[in-house]
């Protein structure tokens, strides 16, 4: 039950990362055509924000799945079906806009 449970937080917590970091995104990329029209940008695309927050979720995810108590393997696999499934809501609500 712990695995299920932990499976689930998962995937709406990278469900919501994917949504928040791909808005980061598209933000970033405006800026970069505002700034630098016809020329090469010198920022990044991906806002450094976006990769601190996918560390930070990967930090919680194995925080959590060790204060539940889950083995090294069932965090693993967790992670696995909490991303897919992230990644499904995600390609959902992106088709439903």
């Amino acid at each position: 039950m712990r695995f299920w449970l932990h499976a689930f937080l998962s995937a709406a917590q990278f469900s919501c990362y994917f949504l928040w970091g791909r808005a980061r995104t598209e933000e970033q990329i405006s800026l970069m055509q505002e700034a630098a029209f016809n020329t090469p940008g010198a920022a990044a695309p991906v806002p450094p924000e976006v990769v601190a927050a996918g560390g930070g979720a990967l930090f919680g995810h194995f925080t959590l799945a060790r204060l539940m108590g889950l083995s090294a393997g069932q965090s693993w696999l967790s992670l696995f079906l909490g991303v897919a499934t992230g990644a499904g809501v995600y390609s959902i609500v992106l088709r439903n806009e």
